[in-house]
């Protein structure tokens, strides 16, 4: 009955939440057909920016939910991070909010439209475990929502059980250790901490929360998200640094850092009109640093637009001429109702002589 309650809550909300489901073997490979879609001019309509944008492609991975013989765990994508771009073909580390990694492959924006697109990915599917190597079980403990590769793996932090765990890679897989020791939970949501989770050129990371706490009479405490800025080899409690400033319902969900810039998305949910929006903002790194972020709406996605649950953000410099290519994944909470989109966009990049920005 429990499960059936949160299961409820979730759907209604639209937001990140992670189901208690029996966990897959540690190791799952297999392939998941990839589609790109048509957007039509009045789509197009939906995506707002402060500078240049192009959109390159808008491509739907399938789930379970659209093909009964994929595994019931790949889905409710809540992270992602770029791991390296080769030929036609870039790779992505991306989590689910059940517990899982998972690596996939999509097409390169910089070779798009020169050769056929693919139709399948594969996906490698790692089972999350405890520090025992036993997999996580729970809602409280599979909520995987922020990664961040370090040197020889990568850190993930978690909701409801606000923590973050190291991954380490070794010859036989992943090696679990408990990770940094953060302190300021109080008054989070369940589901609205510990959301994303980024490194800093420095080697030091910084994890944020998806809202800033519940104070009851002070609804204007939730609009600043606490984040930390720590160094994972320390074994020193570590608390908020700062804050980032949301706006009205939009919270935090996830967040990346490109030489001197930091980038956040962040996702909107109305439960009333039933509307998802979604932001992204890019903040200069020393306002960060100096606990006081300064920053600015960099690009807005809306309806007609397609919309989701969008949770996960990768940006690169573009090599060719410029600019920031940007990938954003969406969440699909593992409902029928949803997808699982892949964005690719081109951000700041040189306008042509005689031409305009597009869309």
């Amino acid at each position: 009955m429990r499960a059936l309650k949160l299961l409820a809550i979730c759907l209604l909300s639209n937001a990140a939440c992670a189901q208690a489901t029996p966990p897959i073997a540690v190791e799952v490979k297999f392939a998941t057909e990839m589609r790109a879609l048509s957007l039509s001019p009045e789509n197009l309509k939906g995506i707002k920016a402060a500078g240049p944008v192009d959109l390159i492609y808008v491509l739907r991975l399938e789930t379970k939910r659209q093909s009964p013989s994929m595994p019931e765990e790949f889905g409710g994508l809540s992270s992602l991070s770029f791991q390296a771009m080769e030929g036609d073909t870039v790779t992505f580390d991306a989590l689910t909010d059940q517990g899982h990694l998972a690596r996939f492959a999509a097409p390169n924006p910089l070779t798009w439209g020169q050769t056929s697109p693919p139709t399948s990915t594969q996906v490698h599917l790692t089972t999350l475990t405890d520090p025992a190597d036993k997999p996580l079980r729970g809602a409280n403990q599979i909520d995987s929502e922020g990664l961040a590769p370090t040197h020889t793996g990568f850190l993930i932090s978690f909701e409801r059980n606000h923590r973050i765990i190291e991954l380490v890679k070794t010859e036989t897989g992943y090696k679990t250790k408990a990770g940094p020791r953060l302190t300021g939970f109080d008054g989070l949501e369940p589901n609205g901490g510990m959301e994303a989770l980024t490194r800093l050129p420095n080697g030091h990371y910084l994890a944020s929360a998806e809202y800033g706490p519940d104070r009851l009479g002070d609804p204007s405490a939730k609009l600043q998200a606490p984040y930390w800025i720590f160094d994972p080899s320390s074994q020193a409690s570590t608390a908020p640094y700062g804050s980032f400033e949301n706006q009205g319902r939009f919270g935090i969900t996830d967040i990346r850092v490109l030489d001197d810039e930091v980038w956040v998305l962040k996702r909107s949910y109305d439960p009333e009109t039933k509307v998802n929006l979604a932001q992204l903002e890019t903040c200069r790194l020393a306002s960060v640093l100096a606990g006081k972020p300064v920053c600015v709406i960099k690009l807005s996605l809306s309806p007609p637009f397609v919309m989701d649950n969008y949770e996960g953000l990768a940006v690169i410099k573009d090599p060719q001429g410029g600019g920031k290519l940007i990938f954003i994944s969406s969440d699909d909470n593992f409902s029928a109702d949803q997808g699982t989109f892949l964005l690719a966009l081109r951000l700041d990049a040189p306008i042509p002589a005689n031409t305009g920005a597009k869309p």
